[in-house]
């Protein structure tokens, strides 16, 4: 096996093992949630971690954990005064679209 292979290798199971502990976490939060009668939630994510929640494996783990419920990253503006500011946002919603 080649050093590349290994790294892919490692780099898969890391970003699997974050989707993980993402999906441990947020579960009860979104149970919370749910509770307050809500279908979604904004949930900020840390510049140390876009890099991880931009990864199509990251994502495509979270799905298959929080099986149902639809979860994206996008850029929302941090305040209507200074549009151009912008943060990496989770997305999360399990209501119907309709």
């Amino acid at each position: 096996m080649s050093l590349k292979e290994k790294l892919l290798i490692e780099s898969k199971e890391a970003l699997v093992n974050k989707a993980i502990s993402f999906a441990i976490n947020v579960e009860p939060v979104l149970v919370e949630e749910a509770k307050n009668g809500r279908t979604e939630i904004v949930i900020p994510i840390g510049d140390e971690n876009k890099h991880i929640t931009r990864s199509p494996i990251f994502i495509k783990a979270v799905h298959e954990l929080l099986e149902g419920v639809k979860v994206e990253v996008s850029r929302i503006s941090v305040n209507p005064l200074f549009p151009g500011l912008k943060k990496d946002v989770f997305n999360v919603s399990w209501g119907d679209s309709k």
